[in-house]
């Protein structure tokens, strides 16, 4: 299996192709990047080379002493320099959506472009709780839900129901990722990446769901008009993970976006 070490921990990662030039997966929360591998025959029929990678804390990497959004996005950047990586079409969706932000903030330079998949720059009170909630749930059990969390939107899952209806299962090695994950979305409240959003002047194609009940598409409209390289585009009929739900109607956007900014 392929491994990359770095100095604070072990990331696993999976590709296909070689090549300076990459289209990158970084996965949702509680995720890793296995469940995108079936995906790479399609994109390494356009890219020179296809990844996806699990955070530290989370799938085959391994843990490490330390857990915040700068942490996750150096991982990547460190993980690009030993792998070769020059730039990257960078593909994020829900929390990986989040953490290429703060890549593309870090390291704009190595962004050929990026595709933000059902994600956010900011979330609103409720949501923040909810959140929060998602991860103490995780970390203390049904014990840790009192009350009933209000909906952070018309339709949206709240963590109170979410926990009704699936519940959350971390395994104890993911658990400290996982929760520091969910507690940095929630920290969108307070400390938002929109009002620096202007700085990331890479080509951005922002996605999002009108079905999506986990983060709605309030907040991919709000990325889009603050994003000065963006375009926005709502599937109306399609929930979380837009490029699941439309994988066809995805695919063509995203090549059409990438030739239309000189990527491909």
């Amino acid at each position: 299996m392929p491994f990359v070490n770095l100095e604070e921990t072990t990331i696993h990662y999976e590709e296909a192709g070689s090549g300076s030039l990459a289209y990158l997966f970084c996965p949702g929360l509680g995720g890793d990047g296995s469940g995108f591998v079936d995906h790479f025959d399609f994109w390494a029929e356009h890219f020179q080379r296809v990844l996806t990678w699990d955070y530290r804390g989370a799938g085959q990497s391994s843990q490490a002493a330390k857990y915040n959004l700068p942490l996750f996005a150096k991982d990547l950047n460190a993980m690009m320099d030993a792998l070769g990586i020059e730039k990257a079409v960078l593909h994020g969706v829900s929390w990986g959506g989040v953490v290429v932000q703060q890549f593309a903030l870090d390291y704009v330079e190595r962004c050929a472009a990026i595709v933000l998949d059902s994600t956010s720059s900011e979330v609103n009170v409720a949501a923040s709780e909810n959140w929060y909630n998602r991860g103490e749930v995780a970390r203390l059990g049904s014990a840790a839900q009192v009350g009933e969390f209000r909906p952070a939107f018309a339709g949206h899952t709240s963590s109170a129901q979410a926990a009704q209806q699936q519940g959350v299962q971390v395994k104890p090695e993911h658990l400290e990722s996982y929760v520091a994950s969910a507690r940095a979305i929630a920290g969108l409240r307070e400390h938002p990446f929109t009002p620096r959003l202007g700085q990331i002047t890479c080509p951005a194609l922002v996605v999002a769901g009108g079905q999506d009940a986990t983060a709605g598409a309030g907040g991919s409209v709000i990325l889009s008009r603050n994003l000065p390289n963006a375009r926005l585009e709502i599937f109306q009929d399609a929930g979380h993970g837009v490029f699941r739900h439309k994988r066809d109607e995805f695919r063509e956007l995203v090549l059409e976006f990438c030739r239309e900014h000189g990527v491909l």
